[in-house]
């Protein structure tokens, strides 16, 4: 087993790029302030400037945690980092994977993209109820009947009433089903209102601002015309900490505090743990992606995990969990877990399995 990184202090030191496989983290620690709770949050000031603080000094149990890690390596991942107010607890590279590597985190994309949604509804750019053909034009569905009725929202929500094909199959607003190619209409959106393409119209209000180097690859395996987000581990931290922070950057608003308490508001009336691209864990029940009429399942998300939990949740196991409660970020990278069960779209047995082993370390 390769050593896990368990950091030693916070500071704001720079890491430098490391051999693949290897731990990675800032090269420069200082000792951690002895009363945490006066900790502000920190920020990132450039790709490797990330402070840094040790899990005993938040009172975790470092074996229990260091476990989990161990465990989660086993398990096809490539990248674990997990960041308290901004610093990084610990950082894990598995599988050649470095700082620097890149890769696509799937359907984790969506809660990225419905962050922008909220920046240009703020701008006044769009209205989140108003129907999508206001600013698509007729004819984006095949549903003549249902489409003018259907609104920003109902995509963001997962509510069209669309099924693949974009034929009704129900009312807007009812049923929740998890349509993908429903939510490629909104990367439409995006470029119709900004008059920009996708890359532009986001790296413009959200990815600079917050320093993070992702970017929309189009989505080849389907053909239907979306986008896909490729991440380094550490631009998902990123993005954990934008939304946690409720939209500010070191004191700098990017996005409305009001919008990021709106994607994390229950949405589908049928699916209290989904929001607005968002999975959320306070429900006591879910539904998950699968055939339209799938019934929704008694219980929370992940159990284990804290009730706040909300989560970015992509094919193949990618995760940006964020958990306000805790100030906690913690992402994973990599190919499907082995406990998976089937290559998941979104939750799998790897969430649970994970926050079984985190809440032993974190004491929460």
């Amino acid at each position: 087993m390769l050593g896990l990184m368990l950091l030693a202090g916070c500071g704001g030191g720079g890491a430098a790029p490391t051999a693949p496989g290897t731990p990675a983290g800032p090269s420069t620690p200082t000792t951690p302030t002895t009363d945490v709770r006066a900790l502000p949050f920190a920020y990132p000031t450039s790709a490797n400037a990330w402070s840094t603080i040790a899990p005993a000094a938040l009172g975790w149990d470092t074996v229990a945690l260091a476990s989990a890690l161990e465990w989660a390596g086993t398990q096809q991942s490539t990248a674990v980092i997990i960041a308290w107010r901004g610093r990084i607890v610990a950082e894990r590279y598995w599988r050649g994977w470095t700082a620097d590597k890149d890769s696509i985190i799937a359907s984790a994309g969506k809660s990225v993209l419905a962050t922008v949604v909220g920046r240009l509804q703020t701008e006044g750019r769009l209205t989140l109820d108003a129907p999508v053909s206001q600013y698509l034009g007729a004819g984006w569905s095949r549903s003549p009947s249902t489409e003018p009725r259907i609104t920003v929202r109902h995509l963001l929500q997962m509510t069209s009433g669309l099924n693949d094909s974009l034929e009704t199959v129900a009312s807007p607003g009812g049923r929740f089903y998890y349509n993908n190619p429903a939510y490629y209409q909104l990367f439409e959106v995006v470029t119709r209102v900004t008059g920009q393409d996708i890359n532009t119209a986001t790296r413009t209000r959200l990815f600079s601002p917050i320093g993070m180097a992702s970017t929309w690859r189009f989505n080849v395996d389907t053909g239907e015309p979306g986008f896909i987000l490729s991440c380094t581990a550490r631009d998902m931290v990123r993005f954990g900490l934008l939304v946690l922070s409720r939209g500010r950057w070191s004191g700098t608003p990017v996005v409305d505090s009001s919008w990021v308490a709106q994607m994390w508001r229950q949405g589908p009336p049928d699916n209290g743990a989904y929001g607005l691209l968002w999975w959320l864990n306070g429900s006591d029940g879910v539904r998950l992606p699968g055939p339209y009429l799938l019934p929704t399942q008694p219980g929370m998300l992940v159990p284990s995990a804290p009730r706040d939990l909300v989560a970015a949740l992509g094919k193949g196991d990618k995760k940006i969990y964020v958990v306000p409660s805790l100030d906690l970020v913690v992402v994973r990278h990599g190919a499907e877990a082995d406990v998976a069960g089937g290559n998941p779209l979104a939750v799998s047995a790897f969430d649970e399995q994970f926050w079984q082993r985190l809440r032993v370390a974190i004491r929460y």
